[in-house]
């Protein structure tokens, strides 16, 4: 599923893509139990991801966009093209802003519904503020790592509360609510969509996956996440890392953003969501 949201996109960059690589550790798809990575078909919206079980509460987390409240869930195996009967209910966050902020939901599955590990991520969660500028993040999806049962792997370029930025390649419709994950730390967060800005003269465009912790928090200004964008062009080494210096430039940046807001002053950008 696809929806797009338009924002004001203060500055762009040259593309980056970081290449693919890995195995799956498990097979991905089962209509007869949730599995990390797994297809999904909310009834009245479309297809997505699970990213993270949680077997003590009977249930999985997702992208909130990929549903509306108390739709039915069937599981799905694309690749033999069948699917189960209706096995579960989809819940978004209540703090769920409809755009970027607390875009994750969870499944309730019915009575019965077997839950399987986390076999891409393990069962440990690490939350995106403590992580630096370059590390390496991998993510899965149905649509773009199915076919070849493998992982797409990137480097984290910076946190808004729970809303990241991932430098990888693109995620499609499809994968929206897949892990999110640190190579032998666990589980980050959520596929939630993707930052595409239009192209500026002599620099280009750059895009990022977007990645949310399923825990609810503040709601994300956009103000804020055009200044992360805006520290990743401009300072590619050092504009997404963690500490009061980073935080006072993302801070300066994000008043200057606002101000040009307020002025009428905007140039297009686009979230769209996978």
């Amino acid at each position: 599923m696809k929806n797009a949201s338009r924002l004001a996109a203060a500055a762009a960059a040259l593309l980056v893509t970081l290449g693919a690589g890995g195995v799956s550790p498990a097979q991905a798809q089962s209509t007869t139990q949730a599995n990390q990575g797994g297809a999904v078909y909310i009834e009245g919206s479309g297809y997505c991801t699970i990213g993270y079980n949680d077997p003590a509460r009977q249930r999985s987390l997702v992208a909130a966009h990929c549903g509306e409240e108390g739709q039915r869930v069937r599981l799905v195996d694309h690749d033999a093209r069948i699917g189960s009967q209706p096995v579960g209910t989809f819940y978004r966050s209540r703090a769920y802003d409809g755009r970027l902020g607390n875009d994750w939901a969870a499944i309730q599955w019915d009575h019965g519904v077997a839950i399987g590990g986390n076999s891409f991520s393990g069962d440990a969660w690490v939350h995106p503020g403590s992580l630096a500028s370059g590390q390496q993040v991998c993510y899965f999806g149905q649509m773009s790592n199915r076919p070849r049962h493998d992982v797409t792997c990137g480097s984290f370029r910076g946190a808004v509360g729970n809303t990241f930025f991932v430098d990888a390649p693109m995620t499609h419709p499809g994968d929206s609510g897949g892990p999110i994950w640190v190579p032998g730390r666990g589980f980050v967060g959520v596929v939630s969509s993707t930052w595409n800005a239009t192209p500026i003269p002599f620099l280009g465009a750059r895009g990022f996956v977007m990645g949310v912790l399923p825990e609810d928090g503040p709601a994300v200004p956009e103000a804020s996440l055009l200044a992360l964008y805006i520290q990743n062009l401009l300072l590619p080494a050092v504009g997404s890392s963690n500490g009061v210096g980073a935080d006072m430039l993302r801070g300066a940046f994000s008043h200057f953003v606002s101000l040009f807001s307020l002025l009428g002053v905007a140039i297009p950008g686009a979230i769209n969501y996978t």
